[in-house]
């Protein structure tokens, strides 16, 4: 066997392995919860406007979600809500 052929195999199987490394590491990759410690409380996204940007906290100890409102220009933070959700969520008539 040539040397060139060698070489030129051992650049394929490379190339062929370089591509499966790079298409392995573009697949998206689920996003799971997970319990623990740092899941006493969530933080979500609520609404993005020019100026301002609103997101919530959900405390799933207390079964409370405080609203926040993020000033973008002068990066402050306000509180603008909290909700009790047991109180809120209690079925009528009891």
């Amino acid at each position: 066997m040539d040397w060139k052929t060698v070489v030129i195999g051992a650049l394929v199987v490379a190339a062929v392995l370089l591509g499966g490394v790079v298409t392995s590491g573009l697949k998206e990759k689920p996003a799971y919860g997970q319990g623990g410690v740092y899941s006493t409380y969530l933080a979500v996204s609520a609404d993005v406007q020019e100026r301002y940007s609103n997101f919530a906290i959900l405390d799933t100890e207390t079964r409370g979600l405080l609203i926040y409102r993020v000033d973008t220009t002068k990066l402050t933070l306000e509180p603008v809500s909290a909700h009790d959700l047991v109180r809120e969520f209690r079925p009528t008539g009891r």
